[in-house]
């Protein structure tokens, strides 16, 4: 071979290839994704797909190939593409958008870009939906090493074992424990059963088995994966690929291995509910170096940013910071009420925020209107809405652009909305008909979306994001309602329904009931905290529990089984006695999830919940905290004051709360002076 020859190979071979599929076939709501593609969707006002563009960047990918469907919003995203290719020069990939009218899966888009030799031998397959932050160019070494000694292995799928919250987007995997081949594959509908093929034991010594892990959909993937998904036209999704592959091994040859990770950080924005949860771990910074305050398109610092609330505002935003609570993000040019109170909310460019609005776990998009006295909870607002006066969203309402609502309605919960009649295949005149006030309001203008019967998946996903903060007495509201209809007389079946439990309810019980038991056996016994700790662990993905309802429950189980050592109808100083001896035992356990401040905050908060259950507490809850403060250094100062000073958790207990632990605060402020009066000293 000629040098020449030689080199271009060389050089070809050193092409790191990126396939980034922007339609997923599975988008947000219709009111959303009528305006924008899915991808271009802002996440922390940043646009998704920047995300994984800046992530493959940074790992030094050359080609990225950005597939999507032509219409309806193909040439959005491929200006996109060529505006951030522009504004990083030579810093960015080559960046390509395909369109196909044919692409309803990564299926047709492998197919696709195979008939059209587009794919080199080694590529990464990813979602245009992935945030992440770990290194892909060590994971395709090792699949290039891998594939060096096995010419079997065509593929690398790479899951993350680490916290996580929803139950979308996980695996249970059962793999070869010697290699990490992949032996067998599903999607858990409980986290409390498994099952696994007995002939799996026959052809292997060890299995690892890992019942519930993340998959943020990233593969690494060999040629072969495109024509296999060429030859058979019945793989649809890469589930489907994965299962073809492990069912026909011995005929086809081939093996599929896998990559868990521990550290590091990779999650998909595929649903409305898991784009709650990646917003929020983004704006608690999980995705470092990839934060709020830094600017994917720029590379500059945008947002100012407040490390004990979490709270990022760009510099030319109007805004007191009495009105945020933590977790909240405020863009340029947004104006919000000193009288308003946002919490957990993201707030988009060029926003008016008036007076006594209220807003929790809020997405506000960019030149959106909110005026006096809205009320807005678990929502979706898209550009350019605008809410009148007194206008209250129920969890799970999804606004699209240009819609317009009130003055002084409510809307009903996960109510989907938009700014034109939705299309209708039946009923030419659709387009010609009016807003109807009762929906929408005298001022306003809008129409109600109606999710299809045959998008049961969709569907599923948006009710559950909407309706998973319903209170609990519109719940019972609601059962009432029906048991009503179902029959008047039942007096047993009207009790049933009253005190029947949604799921998600029924968990959370089930796990607190199990936490108090473990800690009391753990008291009992005196167990070692590591053991303590993998028991709650094990409890916690058992029953699909977060890390704050965790942190929150041990909190709270401490305290109350050392008032059950301390026993019935006992004194306070007997109470405290019992109590210092449980925060004793379980400093560690306590110690091993408090990690930085927002647990702290989490920590106090579940201390002034426990008030509100029950006042015997405010004899000792000065003491608690002096202990956990000073004896054994797991909240700091500095997070104890400004706690307080924020109205803790702003229950009805904070202000007795409050007086109980007056000295205890003033001792804080003294010494927190006297450390200052050193340091200037010095």
């Amino acid at each position: 071979m000629a040098p020449a020859a030689a080199g271009r190979n060389i050089q070809e071979e050193q092409v790191l290839q990126a396939v980034v599929l922007a339609d997923s076939g599975q988008d947000y709501e219709l009111p959303i994704t009528q305006t924008v593609p899915k991808v271009l969707v802002p996440l922390v006002n940043t646009p998704l797909l920047d995300y994984t563009l800046d992530w493959l960047e940074r790992c030094g990918v050359d080609e990225v190939i950005v597939y999507c469907r032509a219409q309806p919003h193909a040439e959005q995203i491929r200006q996109h593409c060529h505006g951030f290719e522009m504004r990083r020069r030579k810093k960015s990939p080559q960046i390509s958008v395909v369109a196909s009218e044919d692409c309803h899966s990564m299926g047709d888009a492998m197919r696709d870009l195979y008939s059209k030799s587009r794919l080199k031998d080694n590529f990464i397959l990813i979602y245009g939906d992935v945030v992440s932050n770990i290194d892909l160019k060590e994971l395709m070494a090792k699949h290039k090493e891998r594939r060096a000694t096995d010419k079997s292995a065509i593929m690398s799928c790479v899951y993350m074992n680490n916290d996580f919250k929803s139950q979308e987007e996980v695996a249970m995997l059962i793999l070869n424990a010697t290699n990490n081949k992949l032996l067998h594959h599903m999607r858990p509908h409980s986290t409390t059963k498994l099952s696994i093929p007995t002939e799996l034991f026959q052809g292997c010594h060890e299995l690892k088995v890992l019942p519930a892990v993340q998959d943020p959909g990233i593969a690494i993937c060999s040629e072969v994966v495109s024509s296999l998904f060429s030859d058979n036209f019945d793989y649809g999704t890469r589930d489907s690929l994965l299962r073809g592959v492990i069912e026909q091994e011995e005929l086809l040859g081939y093996s599929i291995f896998c990559d868990i990770l521990e550290a590091g950080y990779a999650a998909r924005a595929s649903s409305l509910t898991l784009y709650e949860e990646v917003s929020s771990e983004v704006v608690r910074r999980l995705a470092y170096p990839m934060v709020p305050e830094h600017s994917l398109t720029s590379h500059r610092i945008r947002y100012n940013f407040d490390s004990f609330t979490s709270n990022y505002w760009e510099p030319s935003a109007k805004f007191h910071k009495s009105s945020c609570g933590t977790g909240v993000v405020v863009g340029a040019g947004s104006e919000v009420n000193m009288t308003a109170l946002l919490r957990n909310t993201v707030v988009g460019d060029h926003c008016s925020i008036h007076d006594n609005v209220t807003a929790d776990s809020a997405f506000i998009m960019n030149n959106v209107t909110v005026k006096s006295g809205c009320s807005i909870k678990q929502c979706f607002l898209s550009d350019n809405v605008v809410l009148e006066e007194n206008v209250k969203l129920s969890p799970g309402c999804i606004l699209g652009a240009g819609v317009v609502l009130g003055p002084d309605i409510t809307v009903p919960a996960a109510t989907c909305l938009m700014a034109s009649p939705p299309p209708d295949d039946f009923d030419d005149n659709a387009s010609n008909q009016a807003p109807d006030p009762l929906v929408c309001g005298t001022k306003g203008h809008a129409f109600v979306y109606h999710r299809e019967e045959e998008d049961d998946e969709e569907e599923k996903q948006a009710q559950i994001w909407g309706r998973k903060n319903i209170s609990d007495e519109e719940e019972e509201e609601e059962m009432d309602d029906d048991e009503e209809d179902e029959d008047e007389d039942s007096d047993e079946g009207m009790s049933d329904a009253v005190y029947m439990k949604d799921e998600d309810e029924q968990r959370e019980y089930e796990f607190k009931r199990e936490m108090i038991e473990s800690l009391n056996n753990a008291l009992r016994e005196k167990s070692a905290a590591e053991n303590v700790v993998l028991e709650i662990n094990a409890s916690r993905h058992a029953y699909n529990m977060s890390m704050e309802d965790v942190l929150s429950t041990v909190t709270r189980g401490i305290i109350q089984v050392g008032e059950e050592k301390a026993g019935a109808d006992v004194n306070a100083e007997c109470l405290w006695r019992g109590i210092r001896i449980a925060i004793d035992t379980f400093q560690d356990v306590l110690r091993n999830y408090v990690r930085q401040t927002r647990d702290q905050i989490i920590v106090l908060n579940a201390l002034e919940h426990l008030l509100v259950d029950s006042e015997k507490y405010i004899s000792v809850i000065q003491k608690i905290l002096y202990e956990l403060n000073q004896t054994h250094e797991i909240l700091d100062d500095e997070v104890i004051l400004h706690w307080c000073k924020r109205g803790g958790a702003n229950t009805p207990a904070f202000p007795k709360l409050q007086k109980a632990i007056a000295r205890f605060i003033e001792w804080l402020e003294e010494e927190d002076d006297s450390d200052d009066e050193d340091d200037d000293s010095d």
